[in-house]
């Protein structure tokens, strides 16, 4: 029997926006040592997270996928990031995230497009609206967000960095203590739309 993959479709971050994004997210450890920090190389853009699939279920998935990307027609499209903000709330959060914006109507397009290509081999569609989001740090006990850590948070000028979106990718999701480490296993070029 085939091990399960968990699995998750995204949008990568251009390696000098996330560059940057890493350094300050390092300071921002240093004022709040006792929350856990995404590491630099696992900062992506979520747009559907599949859990643990059988390899057969996963190929009909990237089959779906390049199908419905194909017919959508969307080009490559500039995003950025913008703001800080938290789930559920600043009261209490559990993650905290920096904002996307730029051409995020086009991500929100494809967002509905990998739905669509999840619901063709049984994922459950997405019940909350899409809120695009780069999650920076999750927060597993509630309390207090350090004085510092809102200034910085406040500031800003400090979260920003833009790129083009040239494709979407199937990433593999393998748990470690350490944290986990995400491997891309297939890419679809947007327009045209091919795996790589």
């Amino acid at each position: 029997m085939s091990e399960k993959v968990r699995c998750f479709i995204c949008v990568e971050i251009n390696p000098g926006v996330k560059k940057t994004l890493g350094k300050w997210l390092a300071r921002l450890g240093t004022l709040a040592p006792r929350i856990r920090w995404v590491d630099e190389k696992a900062l992506h853009i979520t747009l559907k997270f599949c859990g643990e699939m059988e390899p057969a279920r996963l190929i009909k998935l990237q089959a779906a996928l390049e199908q419905v990307l194909s017919s959508a027609k969307i080009g490559p499209f500039d995003l950025e990031l913008s703001g800080v903000g938290a789930f559920p709330g600043w009261r209490q959060p559990s993650v905290l995230w920096v904002g996307v914006g730029g051409e995020d109507d086009q991500l929100r397009r494809i967002a509905d497009y990998v739905d669509k290509a999840g619901e063709t081999v049984g994922l459950q569609k997405e019940r909350r609206p899409f809120h695009p989001h780069v999650t920076i740090a999750r927060i597993k006990t509630s309390s207090e967000l350090p004085v510092q850590l809102m200034k910085e948070f406040n500031d800003e000028s400090v979260v920003q960095g833009e790129w083009t979106v040239r494709y979407i990718t199937v990433m593999r999701s393998d748990l470690y203590p350490e944290g986990p480490v995400y491997t891309p296993l297939a890419r679809y070029l947007l327009n045209p739309t091919e795996v790589v």
